[in-house]
């Protein structure tokens, strides 16, 4: 039988599966020849000690016979779970969207022996790419190819951050398991922090499009939805780039957060929507080098199995009553525009598989109530967002060049006639950046790095630049759903995914999906 063994403490200097194995051997108070590895589910960096930094892993092991009848078995140690099959249907349904929500719809319903019809707007990863950069090079902005819009979503240019497996649910699991499957690297079954990178994400993501494409499924680029075809309260279909529609009485809606005029159709087509809250704020870039001297000390700064370390920070601003957290910290990365309309601009952090860059960055985020947005409309949230994008676009004007500001500077007011050397391949312009975001906002960051720059002397330093703005952090809208992730007014439509309201990031998107298919034929 197969036991999962939890709590395992390893040197960083004695990683491997010897010391796995003899560990979990100790634990089970059994030989370490009468035990074998089934695979590694979790593994965590515990580094609380300066002098010794440790992996905290969880494995699955074969034991023997012997333990089949144990009901009391060690601290830490659990049996493993049993696999529940599906039931089938017979329902040929339309996916809306092609990023991690729409791709993992497709998959589940091609598990449950259906072939999905799936329509997205932008273009195929290798045509997507093509265009990011031409945008890169030439300043010139394809509004349906883009960092925001195209075959898998925005999630292909990021960091490509992922749940890790140990404790979250069979759902989380399945994705996790999907995209080894189709290209992604076994260790994040088990890595506390897992990542891709957006290298590996466009090869899982050309992998799982054929794999749809050989079981009998379509996938349609360049494919807008103009139209929801609605008729006595449930969908009929939709309709396609104002020419053609496509009939069917099962429409999954896997938008991204940055489908606005999707949402302007639903709105117009009586969808049930509601707003909801979102963050808001800045990118902070730095030298790798110097978070890793900030994180791992000394002795394991340049440790090179370790690599370019994360961090986040959070902060209560009592004088503002928002809270100021860290978002989608790229280690080795990129800040990148993530531009998806003319006239406004946002940005994003990205990097690649082996998170070698020069430079690492992370969002600082701020906490955004509806009761700050303009009306009480449920679209308020996006034109709070696009007065932001729209002030950032015209202070970097006139070739979508990002707004940025060195750390110490936006602390004493400055505004630098030159900056630090940084990542952003689209430019930087120097600015005040506080002519951009709302004031709670800068005043809650102006709090926080003067709070830390005390106990973080490298990091509130000369060696932070600050580009903005980050907007799209989530989906501004919720498309109201019931429990069984069906509208609440337009039966046969499942808003699934980010662009729903519902989740943020890769794994929670995919999860999502793969819930409705199953609640909806189960």
């Amino acid at each position: 039988m197969e036991l999962i063994v939890n709590e395992l403490l390893i040197p960083v200097e004695k990683d491997g599966t010897g010391a796995y194995l003899e560990a979990a051997a100790e634990k089970l108070a059994v030989e370490v020849k009468e035990i074998k590895l089934f695979k590694i589910l979790f593994k965590a960096l515990e580094a609380k000690n300066p002098e010794q930094f440790y992996y905290l892993i969880s494995i699955v092991v074969s034991v023997p016979s012997s333990f089949e009848n144990k009901n009391n078995l060690p601290q830490y140690v659990e049996k493993l779970p049993v696999k529940k099959t599906p039931k089938a249907s017979k329902e040929n349904p339309v996916v809306i969207g092609f990023g991690p929500a729409g791709m993992f719809a497709a998959l589940e319903l091609i598990e449950y022996g259906l072939k999905p019809v799936v329509f997205e707007r932008g273009k195929k990863i290798e045509e997507r790419s093509v265009d990011i950069n031409i945008f890169i090079r030439d300043k010139t902005l394809d509004p349906e190819s883009n960092i925001q819009f195209g075959e898998g979503g925005a999630g292909s240019y990021s960091d490509g951050k992922l749940f890790a497996r140990a404790k979250n649910s069979v759902y989380i699991n399945k994705v996790i398991d999907t995209l080894v499957k189709f290209g992604a690297p076994a260790e994040i079954k088990y890595a506390a922090r897992p990542h891709l990178g957006t290298d590996v994400l466009c090869l899982i993501v050309k992998n799982i499009r054929e794999h749809i494409l050989e079981n009998g499924g379509q996938v349609n680029f360049n494919s807008k939805m103009t139209d929801l075809l609605i008729f006595d309260g449930s969908v009929k279909g939709v309709a396609i780039n104002g020419e053609k529609e496509f009939l069917s009485s099962t429409v999954y809606l896997a938008l991204g957060h940055s489908a606005r005029d999707s949402f302007n159709l639903l709105y117009a087509k009586g969808a049930a929507l509601e707003q909801k809250p979102i963050s808001v704020g800045i990118r902070v870039e730095h030298p790798a080098e110097v978070i890793n001297e900030m994180k791992y000390g000394s002795k394991y700064k340049n440790f090179a199995p370790l690599g370019a370390s994360g961090y986040s920070f959070n902060f209560s601003d009592e004088k503002t009553n928002r809270r100021l957290n860290t978002f989608c910290m790229c280690p080795g990365g990129e800040v990148v525009n993530a531009s998806s309309e003319n006239g406004l601009l946002a940005i994003n952090g990205m990097s690649y598989s082996k998170r070698d860059g020069e430079f690492s960055n992370t969002a600082f985020i701020v906490t955004c109530h509806p009761s700050d947005y303009p009306s009480s409309s449920p679209l308020a949230g996006m034109e709070f967002q696009k007065e932001i994008e729209k002030k950032a676009y015209n202070a970097g004007a006139p070739s979508f060049e990002v707004p940025a500001q060195n750390l110490e500077d936006f602390l004493e007011g400055r505004v630098s006639s030159t900056l630090n050397k940084n990542s952003c391949k689209i430019g930087t312009k120097s600015v005040d950046l506080k002519q951009i975001l709302p004031m709670y906002i800068s005043d809650t960051l102006l709090s926080a790095f003067n709070q830390w720059k005390h106990d973080y002397t490298s990091y509130v330093s000369k060696h932070g630049i600050l580009m903005a703005p980050e907007t799209r952090t989530s989906c501004s809208v919720k498309i109201k759903r019931t429990s069984e992730f069906e509208s609440v007014n337009i039966k046969g439509l499942f808003p699934i995914g980010e662009g729903a309201g519902y989740t943020g990031g890769i794994t929670s998107s995919a999860a999502d999906a793969i819930r409705a298919v199953e609640s909806r034929l189960r």
